[in-house]
């Protein structure tokens, strides 16, 4: 007879209370509105289909982001899609695509493709597309 490990049911989502840190785990397929007063880490290839609010997230590689996400402080990782992200201040990194981003300071990666950008001040590293832009002040280098 051949003995194998029980599977454990492992939750998508684990929170601490005192630290006040949600985690959505990897590979996490959510569709319940996040409403949570600190900071959110989502797990890469996590698939989010309902809004989210909280104060910071930070959004691990390859995500997918259905929803509108407000907060005051975001870092979206790398190659992630996503519908809208409003906030203060807003990091997407490499390759990420996305409908609307605003914010009163965007910084974007290299390879960022954004339909719709406003923002006081955008910080754009490499070459980059963007659709419509609103934006009082731009800084633009390119990346070696």
């Amino acid at each position: 007879m051949i003995r194998t490990r029980k599977l454990k049911k492992v939750r998508p989502i684990a929170f601490d209370r005192e630290k006040r840190v949600l985690l959505i785990r990897k590979n996490a397929v959510i569709d319940k509105k996040i409403n949570f007063d600190g900071k959110i880490i989502v797990g890469m290839d996590a698939c989010i289909w309902a809004a989210i609010e909280c104060d910071e997230i930070l959004i691990g590689k390859a995500s997918y982001l259905k929803g509108d996400v407000r907060c005051r402080k975001a870092t979206v990782g790398a190659k992630t899609e996503f519908n809208s992200i409003v906030g203060d201040e807003i990091l997407i990194q490499n390759g990420c695509r996305g409908r609307v981003v605003k914010g009163k300071k965007v910084i974007l990666r290299k390879g960022v493709e954004i339909e719709n950008l406003e923002a006081d001040i955008a910080y754009i590293d490499g070459i980059s597309k963007l659709g419509r832009v609103n934006v009082k002040k731009v800084v633009a280098a390119k990346s070696v």
